[in-house]
């Protein structure tokens, strides 16, 4: 990248931060935005624990990366995967992996990780994730494994107990009822209680410094991006051997550069063909009273993987049938991703179409210029389809509702039976997951494609279906934006009545 575009680069996210710090309330996220600026500030000085990891991300090199000797695989894996593993494990300092969906990143990650410790198994692995979700799925996957690594999950002010084992509430536990068990002088072992109770149940200063000495005594630290910047890690003897970045096409350059900083080598999966990250209509607002911002339209990130040279493409997807699984190929991938599962499934791309009872969305007094957008007509005909699939679809069949608009998903809410089986969702609060059935309200018969037509919006929205896919939209709205029509020519078209 050009010196100078990176210098206004960095120098526009700081002053989207401060800006933001200056407006929001809420404590939490002024924390998350004063770590990013910290984190800004320590690139802008060099102040990293591997520079050189930091230029080869300003400015990959184009050498070709020497592949490692794997002499063994812990999982079953394909060409690419194999491929992709070896490169990670090779003497370059920064790898990216693109991952398109079902294509087992999650998998990878994990071999990645038992590979690196069987070769060194004192190394400090950190995984990390835009999501607390994925890095959830990671853990666990790595842990199913191996039962001898130790794993410490730090979490945000998340609640999940999804890996609660490897939490350092979980880890102190259980090292005080070793300590009872074992320490046969009373007096001495409730001096030791006292003091770890009292430590980690003080302040948050307190509570960072047991995490940091946990995470430094682990194989393998789960935690956020923006966590990761929580803590001091002040020389090279307490950097990460190797970070782990997933879904890091969702996250933000400050959210990227929290783990990198701290860590002599990184792995970089994600997929510029997903979603960017989201900025909320408040961080939109700030980003236009700033000149010459263009933080919501230049992803960095994506430019390293469309434009880089050294980029491993994972090519098989497991999670979709044939149907859906060419579709989403053709549409997204020029052709080139591969089906392994290897599976038909009849009517598995069906187009619902309806004659609506009103142009939605309907304009309202108050908002007139910004209507909330929702259809009930899709939210009925949504209801029923899940009623038919729940009622008479396979016991175990899981169902996801998605609609691009909040409006349209709290309609859908209200309409739609409650069941453990059924999700319902934006098309940002599905990536990452996977469903049997995915059922798509286009929501509008009027109005822009902008947000509704966004090729990354689509192709999340619809690589989550493993069997089959429901498009629920008006005909004569859809098929005038190039993309919904083509997809609508990849489908069975119904008329509900």
């Amino acid at each position: 990248m050009n010196r100078q575009v990176w210098i206004d680069h960095l120098t526009s996210w700081k002053t989207f931060l401060n800006e933001r710090i200056s407006l929001v309330e809420d404590e939490g996220e002024r924390i998350k935005c004063e770590r990013q600026i910290k984190t800004i500030e320590r690139v802008r000085c060099g102040a990293v624990l591997n520079p050189s990891l930091l230029c080869e991300f300003i400015s990959p090199s184009t050498e070709e990366s020497e592949e490692a000797i794997c002499e063994k695989f812990y999982f079953d894996m394909n060409d690419s995967q194999k491929k992709a593993v070896r490169l990670a494990l090779g003497e370059n300092t920064l790898s990216l992996i693109q991952g398109p969906p079902g294509t087992g990143k999650t998998q990878v990650i994990a071999e990645i990780c038992l590979q690196l410790l069987s070769t060194n198994p004192s190394l400090r692995i950190l995984v990390c994730s835009e999501t607390h979700v994925a890095v959830n799925n990671l853990l666990s996957r790595i842990a199913q494994y191996s039962k001898g690594i130790r794993i410490v999950r730090i979490r945000d002010k998340e609640n999940d107990d999804a890996v609660d084992e490897f939490s350092p509430e979980s880890i102190i536990n259980l090292y005080l009822k070793w300590a009872s068990e074992s320490i046969q002088n009373k007096d001495a072992y409730n001096i030791i209680e006292g003091e770890v109770r009292d430590f980690i149940s003080n302040d948050q200063r307190k509570k960072n410094q047991i995490e940091k000495a946990l995470a430094l005594s682990a194989n393998i630290v789960g935690m956020t991006c923006n966590r990761a910047a929580a803590y001091d890690f002040r020389d090279r003897t307490e950097m990460f051997d190797v970070a782990i970045i997933d879904e890091v096409c969702k996250a933000t350059l400050p959210e990227i550069l929290s783990p990198l900083v701290i860590s002599r080598k990184a792995v970089l999966l994600g997929d510029p063909k997903q979603l960017p990250p989201v900025f909320c209509s408040e961080e939109q607002e700030i980003i236009r009273s700033i000149q010459n911002c263009n933080l919501n339209r230049f992803m960095y990130i994506d430019t390293l993987f469309n434009e880089g040279k050294k980029v491993s493409v994972l090519d098989t997807q497991y999670r979709m049938s044939n149907q859906i699984g060419c579709m989403i190929s053709d549409l997204f991938y020029n052709g080139s991703l591969k089906n392994g599962r290897n599976e038909d499934v009849e009517d598995g791309l069906t187009w619902i179409t309806y004659e609506p009872s009103n142009d939605w969305p309907i304009p309202t007094e108050e908002l007139s210029d910004r209507p909330k957008i929702y259809n009930e007509d899709e939210c009925q005909i949504v209801a029923d389809l899940v009623k038919q699939i729940i009622s008479e679809g396979n016991p175990n069949t899981t169902v996801a509702v998605i609609a691009p608009y909040r409006a349209q998903i709290s309609s859908l809410r209200k309409a739609c039976i409650n069941s453990d089986r059924v999700k319902i969702d934006t098309v940002d609060g599905f990536q990452g997951k996977e469903s049997d059935v995915v059922i798509f309200s286009v929501t509008r018969t009027k109005g822009s494609y902008r947000f509704l037509a966004d090729d990354r919006r689509i192709n999340v929205a619809l690589s989550r279906a493993r069997d089959r896919i429901f498009i629920v939209g008006n005909q004569e709205y859809s098929e005038r934006d190039p993309l919904l029509k083509t997809i609508m020519g990849k489908c069975k078209i119904i008329e509900w009545q």
